[in-house]
């Protein structure tokens, strides 16, 4: 067995199970590679405009890789080879009888499942016999078991945030860090899943280490529980025995000739001690009252010492009472009833501050979202952007295209934009006065199908990179992002009344 077997703290054992994952990582992370990104392609290839629900599926079946991953570890642990195409070959075997179904419908959400994987697999358990076990394993083990989820779930998502950040550093995109981060997190950054993309790699990498500290912790408190070290130390005890008989047997020869001469030397010094014990008295003979007397007589025993001491005789001393008023304590009780009062105030005016801002969130949510019963009033003007009607010509994606071919980008990007935006409040997307971009954008979100959704993204990231990020746009994107207009935006509502007017 590589690892060494003593008792341990829990959170020490969690520490080693990273070490496992160091020291053994090309086997681990192989297997867990070769069966964890095939399914995860097929996934994204199915639900490529719904990103969120397979990076959901994915994470609903790491108990089925958790399982692959424990399998690599049990074996290298006690020196077993396993490659990823035996593991992966007895995939199906290991998770049937592992308790697959359990792990992916009632126990899914059990946030010690790390300590409780190696019960139903390593063990076999199930039933009345599993629960007995996991109840004892829980007693000292769940806390921290519980703590690892906890803090491998933030580390995860830390890790997600920090590829989106190294990806938004190095993306060769002319466009300021809030946009690309913004199109990240959206998952409309070049019309892609990269969010969702973006997780999945990050559960990839850390969850070997949550199953390792998982494994770890349940090799300690089993240790605890049953003296695993000490049996461990018995059977390399016996196996170094049995090793030195065999290598006495060999030897059996010499060691009868090394006896015989020692023998033969020790014989003439038994026989001299034999008769010096012949010459001397024997003990049972003595008087036992003369040995005891004769022990007494000795200066250890026979030593007197008179020790004096000082005592007081006389009448005790009367206790002097003290005289005056007691101490006022009665301040320190008031001091505490003022102190009740104040706190309670203070909890009172704390919580009917978060119930209000609670409200707002909730009622900004809902005004958002569309949730509104009472249709507000159509906006002339969004974020100093015409959106009146009657401002746009009657081809936008023509004239924004013939601007664009003149040089004069800007305003055909602005015209692109402010066309969007009528064409959603014609389709019933309600702008507020004071919306900004950011809440343009969640109402679009929230109401509009993805390929529309991929595009507005697309043409305001362009905006913002022109009108806040001081960089140029090419005449050519502009032109494309016309032509992409024009199929986003077919139907041309206020066709006959919009008059042709120059854009802003």
């Amino acid at each position: 067995m590589e690892l060494r077997l003593r008792p341990r703290n829990p959170w020490e054992a969690l520490d080693l199970g990273l070490e496992l994952v160091r020291a053994h990582w090309r086997g681990i992370y192989s297997a867990w590679l070769a069966s964890y990104v095939p399914v995860a392609a097929i996934m994204f290839a199915c639900l490529w405009d719904q990103p969120f629900w397979a990076w959901l599926a994915m994470w609903w079946l790491k108990p089925l890789y958790d399982r692959i991953a424990l399998a690599v570890m049990s074996r290298r642990l006690f020196g077993e080879t396993a490659t990823a195409r035996e593991v992966l070959r007895s995939t199906p075997a290991l998770a049937w009888k592992s308790g697959i179904i359990g792990a992916l419908t009632w126990r899914r959400f059990d946030f010690a499942r790390s300590l409780h994987l190696p019960v139903y697999q390593l063990e076999r358990l199930s039933g009345s016999a599993a629960r007995a076990r996991v109840r004892v394993l829980d007693r000292e083990a769940r806390g921290p078991a519980v703590w690892l989820s906890f803090l491998l779930i933030n580390v995860e998502l830390l890790f997600g945030l920090a590829i989106s950040l190294a990806v938004a550093l190095l993306v060769p995109a002319q466009a300021p860090i809030e946009t690309l981060m913004q199109g990240w997190y959206r998952h409309q950054f070049e019309g892609g899943p990269t969010g969702a993309i973006l997780g999945v790699i990050a559960a990839c990498i850390i969850e070997p280490f949550y199953v390792a500290s998982g494994f770890t912790l349940y090799l300690q408190r089993r240790t605890i529980l049953e003296g695993w070290d000490i049996e461990l130390r018995f059977r390399q005890m016996a196996e170094r025995i049995e090793k030195a008989r065999l290598a006495a047997a060999a030897g059996n020869t010499m060691a009868s000739l090394a006896l015989a001469a020692l023998l033969c030397f020790a014989w003439p010094q038994a026989s001299h001690a034999a008769g010096a014990a012949r010459a001397s008295p024997d003990p049972t003979s003595l008087d036992p009252a003369t040995e005891i007397r004769a022990v007494l007589a000795d200066k250890d025993f026979g030593h007197k010492d008179t020790v004096k001491r000082i005592k007081w005789v006389g009448p005790k001393a009367k206790e002097n009472k003290r005289t005056g008023k007691p101490f006022d304590w009665s301040w320190l009780e008031k001091l505490s009833r003022l102190s009740g009062e104040a706190t309670r105030v203070i909890a009172w005016v704390a919580g009917g501050g978060l119930l209000l801002f609670g409200l707002y969130y909730l009622a900004r949510y809902l005004r958002l979202h569309g949730f509104s019963r009472v249709r507000t009033q159509r906006p002339d003007f969004l974020f100093g952007l015409d959106v009146r009607p009657g401002s746009l010509p009657a081809d936008v994606p023509g004239t924004a295209e013939n601007l664009a071919r003149e040089g004069r980008v800007r305003e055909a990007l602005s015209l692109l934009y402010r066309g969007a935006l009528v064409r959603f409040l014609d389709s019933g997307i309600e702008f507020q006065q004071g919306d900004t971009e950011g809440d343009c954008m969640r109402r679009v979100e929230a109401a509009e199908a993805p390929r529309r959704k991929a595009y507005f993204a697309r043409l305001v990231t362009h905006w913002q990179v022109l009108a806040y990020g001081h960089h140029a746009v090419t005449p050519e994107a502009a032109i494309a992002l016309a032509r992409g207009w024009r199929s986003e935006f077919p139907a041309e509502p206020h066709e006959d009344d919009a008059s042709v007017a120059q854009p802003a």
